[in-house]
Order: structure tokens, then C-alpha cells, then sequence
């Protein structure tokens, strides 16, 4: 009795975390869209989502169900059974979704719960059985495998349907609309936001909500009897507010409908969503609650569960004050997660970047999968160009030309990826998608519907071009990956963890809860490390961008200087680490050492981006800033080509350095540390006339190297150290004379920026 007592409170505690990590996750859905088309300040964006969501949140009665009896047989099993069940699937989930937000991947939190639930009742299934479950009759006694085949089908049918449509529809648009629509097209704009306003509260009203608690109401047993003269109406009135407003206050109509399309997913998301987080939870609450008001003197192992399969919540939860409570303050804790959430950022982030309508610095390297797919599209569009008539073709090449609006002069938090023409088609079509595949009783999982519509209407606008199609697809079929393993993991996690709890009981619950804290504390640390570093490169390389040379000398330069003091800082770090036969030290440093490559690459890509905005007089000086950046890539590339080969060695447990080695590279390391101190100090106060100096320290060290060197030959024809470490050794000390004379190029290029003449 005392467990349950317990796993009833920690339910709850978990109903709040659950809920953060999963809005954290979702948020994507109903945000990616009027975030990455800039209908609007983030906080205005987030206030009309928010109210969405809160409002959704007292329709999600219906949906309750699922995670009562939509999985799972309550019937037969008993209360602590299915206690440890949903306490299983609860810890499983925040740590598995809590792991995708801290990587920025959007993942499919119902696929998460329903076979988190799947896994957990087999385990329980298989320990009622004596391990002897098998055959189909004994497996649906207490799992719906029709329901959780039926969903997994219908996911994979919602991928291609959500991509193909929404590329069809977004072709389409393009083609009447073009890029160039601003202030053009007010009635064709009217009418087609009319439909989908229309189209979209329709739907929602019709089958995306559990609408039945609002039947008592005239007005909404109107609307049941005479959906298509509600439809009509909605219709007209809209199209008359559009159009007035577009006409007398030249409103933008795409905006106003990317606006109501934010709301409307956000609500939709609330209603048919909120099971995902809190539906387990509430069902475990309920379960006790029912034993306890139960007055009888059977133990929790012996009582069972039939109630769970009445839609009783359905039918009263919204008139039961406790039950409205629970939905307000989880609307509440929803909109404060997508207010303040660093993670729901990352994720959100990441299927922006993936359906920007410009190049840049990409988030996915490219796989042999992607390059194969692009090359095989390429070959088939150069063929199917050929018989496509030259007036069509140069048709729709007009209907494509694009003003640069992705070049924008604000700050990063207001660059425009998209505009609201494709933001439209996003949210019009994963709505009525998402609700028609209710209204149709389809399962749908409301990530993949959005996202891979998303990747649709990317991929008809041409976002993917030459220069971005191998990362983005790359991208694509990652998340895609993701989701399939979130099924692998829940189901294979909540199984593990229910045979663990059930057989450890207390020891094992408080073991899982402090491994679950450790974990997130630990995921929330190195999002925040990682965060903080894509904050600083974004406000080095993007702040000041100006069209003029200042930015290099200020910003740009900043950037450069930074860079060098965490080469030094690496190089260091490398060479004691050899020292130390620090494994741990080594693979931070090698990451480390990715992440600058990384900085340094977006970096040069900004720069050329930049480069081409400036006046010309500012354009030649620029080229001995391209330098500087070569430089500061040789750098990059001589630290990783130093990194690898030690981390490698040591990390395979080789013999470490021979005395005369450890004694030679410790006199080297001071060395350097003077010389790069030197260097960084010049360049910092611009005292370039001390440029001499510090090729004459580099000179002298060069004599340093080259004695090692001589050393070491002369030990090795004698017999000496016949072990890896020899190669390993002889790289370290090459690579350290490559590191010293990219650092001194890289100084003369700064100085030949800054004073041109000399």
C-alpha cells in the first residue's frame, strides 16, 4: 500500500516534468512556422501560442482515453501492476525526450508513449505469464497490437502523404503568388485565407477537438447539424475582414493567417497531445484514487482495473472542478515552457535551419545516402527538363525569381528564413491534415505530419539548392532515423525498467528517480555549454556585420583573436595531456577541437556573405582578412591532424612517453606558452611593429624543434624506443612547426589588414 501511496505522488511530481520536456519537444509543431517567417516578435508569437495551448488543454478529455485503454487491457491487470507500469513508462520518457531536446531533435513524443506503454505491459505480461507468453491469443490479453500496428502504418503513410502534399500544394502557391507578392494579390489572398481559416476551425471544431463536451450548447448543436452552412458562414465573414483590412489598412494576409494557423495548431496540439505528458500520470492518480474511495479490504496486488475501460473521464472530467484545475495549470506549465525553455529553442532551431530558404552553415554533415539521392534527383530532373517546353519552363522560372529577403539587416533573433506565403501553406496543410486524419479515425503523429510537410514545401521552393541539398536531406533522414529509434528505445527502455522495478521495488525506484535527476542535470549543463557557445559565435559573427570594412576590424577581428587564444589553449591541453596519459582530458580536447573547425568554417562563410555588400574600396583591403582565415583554417586542420593520432593512442592503452621525450616536451610546452602569449598581446594592441621579435621567437623555437628532432633520430639508431609512441612523438613535434608558422602568417596578414602600406 505504502509503494503505491508512493508512486502515486511521484507521478505527479513526473506529470510536471514530462510535460516540460515534451512542449519542450513539440513546441516545434505550432512554433517553427511563424518563427521562421518572422510574422512577429517571439513573444507575441509565443503569447498567441500559448493561448492556444491553455484553451486546448480543457479539450483533451476525450484523448485521455488513450492512455487509459487506447495501449494497453486495464482490465487485466492489477493496481500496483499497472502503477509500476506508468511509472516505468513516465521515467523512460522524460529521459528519452529530455535526451532529443538536449541534441535539438525534433522526435515524436506519441510514438514515445505508446511504445514505452507497449514495452512496459509486456514485461508485466510476460512476469503474470511465468515468462511463458507466447502466441498471439495470450499477447492481446493485454496489449492492442491492432491499435499499435494500426499507428505505426499510419505514421509511415502520414510521411509520405505529409511531404508530398505539402510540396504540391506549396508548388502550387508558388506558381500563382510568386516571391514577389507583397502588396499584391489582396482578393486571390482574401479568398484563399478565407478557405483556409475556414477550412482549418472547421476541422479543428468538427473532429479535432473532443467538441461533445460542447454539444449542450445551442450554437455547437447548431454546428452539428448544419456543418456546411457553419462552413459557408465562417467563410464569408472571414473573407470580408481580410479583405477589408488588406484594402483599407494594407494588411499583409498571409501574416494575419499565420497568426490564427499558430493558434489553431497550438490548440490542436493541446487537445490531441496533452495525453502524451500528463495522460499517464492522471490515469495512475485516477486508479488510486478509485481504490481509495473503494471502501474495500482487497490489497492493491488483487484489485483490479475494469473501470479504466468506461470513458468516464470523457463524459465528466470537464465537470469536475479537480479535473479542470489539472488542465489549467498544465496549459499554464506549457506556455511557460515555450516562454522560457532554452531546449524547445534548440529543437525549434533545428527544423527552421533545415527548411531556410538560404545557404550557410549547415547543422548535419552530409551521408552517402543523401549524396546518392541528390545525385540520382539530378540526373532525373536534367531528363525530365528536356521534354518540358521551353515556354513552360521559362513560365515557371519567372514565377521563382526572389527578392533576397533572407539577407536581412537585423539582428540574428529577426532574420527572415521563410516568408509568410510558405509559412501559410505549413500550418494550412499540417492542420488539415492533422485533424481530417481525426476526423477520419487515421492515427497521425502531429510531428511527423508537421515536420515532414515542412520538408515539402522546402523542397518545392527551391531551399534546397546545389550548395544545401546533401545537408539538408541528410538532416531529413536523421530525424526520420531519430523517430524509429525513439520506438526502439521506449519500448526497449520502459521493458528493462518495469522488470527492474518490479523486482526491486523500493531500492529500485529511488535508484531510477536519483539516476533520472543525475541524468538531467547533467543533459541540462552541456545544452546550456553548447548553447552558450553557439550564443558567443553568433553574436561574434553576426552583431555587427555592417556593409562596410568596420565589421572586420572589429567584430571580425574579435572573432579571429579568439579563436587563436583557443588554439594555443588546445595545443596545450593536447601535448599535457600526452604527458598526463589523460584519456578523459583528450577526448574533451578533440571535441573541443570539431567545435572550432566548426566556428571557424561559419565563420568564413559569413565573411564571403558579408563580403559582397561592402564598397569596393573596403573589398581589396578584405583579401588580407581572407588570408587570415586561411590561416586560421590551417590552424584548425593542424589541430585536429595533432588531436586525433594522440587521443587514439593513448585511448588504445599504448606505452606513453620515454623519459628524454617527456623532459624535452616539457621544456617545449613553456616555450610555446611564451610564444603564444607574445603573439596574442601583439596583435591584440595592434603593436605591429613588434612583428620582428616575434619571428625571431619563432626562428629560435624552429632551432628547438629541429634539435629534438635530431635527438630523437639519434636515439632511435641506437636502439632506443622501438614503440608507437616514436611516430606519435615525431608528428607531435611536425605539426607543432606547422602550428607556429600559421599563427605568424596569420599576425602578418592582420597587420598587412590593418596597415596595408607596409
Amino acid at each position: 500500500m505504502t509503494l503505491v501511496w508512493t508512486i502515486a505522488i511521484v507521478l505527479s511530481l513526473l506529470a510536471i516534468l514530462d510535460l516540460i520536456v515534451g512542449v519542450s519537444n513539440d513546441a516545434v509543431n505550432f512554433l517553427n512556422s511563424a518563427i521562421g517567417s518572422r510574422v512577429a516578435s517571439r513573444r507575441t508569437i509565443y503569447w498567441i501560442a500559448g493561448t492556444g495551448i491553455i484553451l486546448g488543454a480543457f479539450f483533451s478529455t476525450g484523448m485521455m482515453e488513450v492512455a487509459r485503454k487506447g495501449v494497453i487491457y486495464p482490465q487485466n491487470f492489477y493496481l500496483t501492476e499497472l502503477m509500476i507500469i506508468f511509472l516505468a513508462v513516465m521515467i523512460a520518457d522524460v529521459v528519452l525526450i529530455d535526451t532529443y531536446n538536449t541534441l535539438g531533435f525534433p522526435t515524436s513524443t506519441t510514438i514515445a508513449v505508446v511504445f514505452e506503454l507497449t514495452g512496459a505491459a509486456l514485461a508485466i505480461a510476460a512476469i503474470k505469464t511465468n515468462g511463458s507468453l507466447s502466441g498471439k491469443a495470450d499477447l492481446t490479453d493485454f496489449i492492442n497490437t491492432g491499435r499499435v500496428f494500426l499507428l505505426f502504418s499510419g505514421i509511415l503513410v502520414s510521411i509520405f502523404l505529409a511531404f508530398v502534399t505539402g510540396a504540391l500544394v506549396q508548388f502550387i502557391s508558388r506558381v500563382v503568388f510568386t516571391f514577389k507578392y507583397q502588396g499584391r494579390f489582396k482578393l486571390l489572398f482574401s479568398i484563399t485565407g478565407a478557405f483556409a481559416i475556414s477550412a482549418i476551425l472547421f476541422l479543428i471544431l468538427k473532429k479535432g477537438l473532443d467538441a461533445s463536451i460542447l454539444w449542450d450548447y445551442p450554437v455547437f448543436a447548431w454546428f452539428q447539424e448544419h456543418s456546411a452552412a457553419f462552413f459557408l458562414i465562417v467563410f464569408a465573414a472571414t473573407f470580408f475582414i481580410l479583405f477589408l483590412m488588406g484594402f483599407l489598412f494594407e494588411m499583409d494576409i498571409p501574416r494575419l493567417v499565420v497568426l490564427f494557423g499558430t493558434f489553431a495548431l497550438a490548440l490542436s496540439f493541446a487537445a490531441n497531445d496533452l495525453v502524451n505528458f500528463i495522460g499517464i500520470p492522471l490515469a495512475g492518480i485516477e486508479s488510486f484514487k478509485a481504490y481509495l474511495t473503494s471502501g474495500t479490504s482487497v490489497s492493491p496486488d488483487q484489485y483490479g482495473l475494469a473501470f479504466l475501460s468506461d470513458d468516464w473521464l470523457r463524459n465528466h472530467g470537464f465537470k469536475d472542478g479537480i479535473y479542470i484545475t489539472f488542465f489549467l495549470l498544465s496549459g499554464i506549465v506549457m506556455m511557460l515552457t515555450i516562454f522560457f525553455s532554452r531546449k524547445a529553442r534548440s529543437v525549434t532551431e533545428t527544423e527552421v535551419y533545415l527548411g531556410r530558404q538560404s545557404a550557410g552553415q549547415e547543422h548535419f554533415e552530409p551521408s552517402q545516402l543523401s549524396r546518392t539521392l541528390v545525385r540520382n534527383f539530378l540526373a532525373g530532373y536534367k531528363k525530365t527538363d528536356k521534354f518540358l517546353p521551353g515556354r513552360l519552363h521559362r513560365f515557371i522560372s519567372s514565377r521563382y525569381e526572389r527578392p533576397d529577403f533572407q539577407e536581412s539587416k537585423k539582428q540574428v533573433d529577426e532574420v527572415i528564413y521563410f516568408d509568410t506565403l510558405r509559412a501559410t501553406v505549413n500550418l494550412v496543410v499540417a492542420s488539415v491534415l492533422i485533424s481530417l486524419g481525426t476526423y477520419l479515425g487515421f492515427p497521425l503523429s502531429t510531428t511527423f505530419v508537421v515536420f515532414m510537410v515542412a520538408m515539402g514545401t522546402s523542397l518545392a521552393d527551391q531551399a534546397w539548392g546545389r550548395e544545401s541539398a546533401v545537408y539538408r536531406i541528410s538532416g531529413v533522414l536523421s530525424i526520420l532515423g531519430g523517430w524509429f529509434i525513439t520506438a526502439c528505445l521506449g519500448f526497449l527502455g520502459a521493458f528493462l525498467l518495469t522488470l527492474f522495478l518490479w523486482w526491486g521495488t523500493w531500492i529500485a525506484m529511488i535508484i531510477s528517480l536519483v539516476l533520472m535527476g543525475l541524468y538531467l542535470h547533467q543533459s541540462t549543463r552541456f545544452h546550456n555549454k553548447r548553447r552558450a557557445e553557439k550564443e558567443q559565435f553568433k553574436k561574434e559573427v553576426y552583431n555587427e556585420i555592417a556593409e562596410n570594412i568596420g565589421w572586420m576590424r572589429n567584430a571580425g577581428s574579435e572573432t579571429i583573436r579568439r579563436m587563436m587564444l583557443e588554439s594555443s589553449k588546445i595545443y596545450l591541453i593536447v601535448v599535457q595531456g600526452l604527458l598526463d596519459e589523460d584519456e578523459t582530458k583528450l577526448l574533451e580536447i578533440k571535441e573541443k577541437t570539431e567545435g572550432l573547425q566548426s566556428r571557424i568554417n561559419g565563420a568564413k562563410t559569413e565573411f564571403f556573405r558579408t563580403l559582397s555588400k561592402m564598397p569596393e574600396e573596403s573589398q581589396d583591403s578584405g583579401q588580407f582578412f581572407i588570408q587570415a582565415l586561411d590561416y586560421l583554417t590551417e590552424l584548425g586542420n593542424t589541430l585536429s591532424s595533432m588531436v586525433n593520432p594522440v587521443y587514439s593512442h593513448i585511448k588504445n592503452q599504448h606505452k606513453g612517453l620515454i623519459d628524454y621525450q617527456r623532459e624535452d616536451l616539457i621544456t617545449l610546452l613553456e616555450d610555446i606558452t611564451s610564444f603564444f602569449n607574445f603573439m596574442v598581446h601583439l596583435e591584440k594592441d595592434k603593436k605591429f611593429l613588434m612583428l620582428p621579435e616575434l619571428i625571431q621567437r619563432q626562428e629560435s623555437l624552429f632551432q628547438v624543434i629541429e634539435s629534438m628532432r635530431l635527438k630523437h633520430i639519434r636515439k632511435i639508431r641506437t636502439g632506443e624506443g622501438k614503440t608507437r609512441i616514436n611516430i606519435i612523438y615525431m608528428e607531435l613535434l611536425g605539426e607543432t612547426r606547422n602550428l607556429i608558422t600559421y599563427s605568424v602568417n596569420l599576425v602578418k596578414s592582420l597587420r598587412n589588414f590593418y596597415q596595408p602600406e607596409s
